[in-house]
């Protein structure tokens, strides 16, 4: 958990000057999107994962609370905080597909510029194409 926090505040970092570097051309506008990317996979994966700790603490107090332990306050505040928890894995899940999505789009139209101009083949277009319908396909 902590390296994910570490990973997540690590890419913020990066993403937060790269506007700036972007602009004075020290960085390409495919860069600044992927780091712009990265924060987002990074902040779902940590959402994901606090899901997946807060669950296992629940899991725990519900054996303690069976085992005759009174502990169902704390049960109770932890199916709180897991629901809460939850939910904000959802919003940054969604976040995260959306994400993916506009940059597929942008890539494909940046492919499709690089063909007209004859710096790009066919073959990366459909690759382009390809990447962003599976992107769309409905998840189950």
């Amino acid at each position: 958990m902590a390296r994910l926090e570490r990973r997540f505040e690590q890419a913020k970092q990066n993403a937060g000057g790269a506007e700036r570097l972007c602009k004075i051309g020290v960085l390409s506008k495919v860069e600044l999107e992927q780091r712009l990317l990265r924060v987002v996979q990074c902040e779902c994966n940590l959402a994901n994962a606090r899901v997946t700790v807060c669950k296992g603490e629940v899991a725990e107090l519900e054996s303690r609370v069976a085992s005759g332990e009174n502990a169902k306050d704390d049960l109770a505040n932890a199916r709180a905080t897991l629901a809460q928890l939850t939910e904000a894995a959802q919003i940054a899940t969604a976040k995260r597909e959306r994400a993916e999505v506009e940059a597929a789009e942008a890539n494909l139209r940046r492919q499709q510029k690089l063909l007209k101009l004859g710096a790009a083949n066919e073959s990366d277009v459909n690759r382009a194409e390809e990447k962003l319908a599976d992107l769309k396909l409905p998840r189950n």
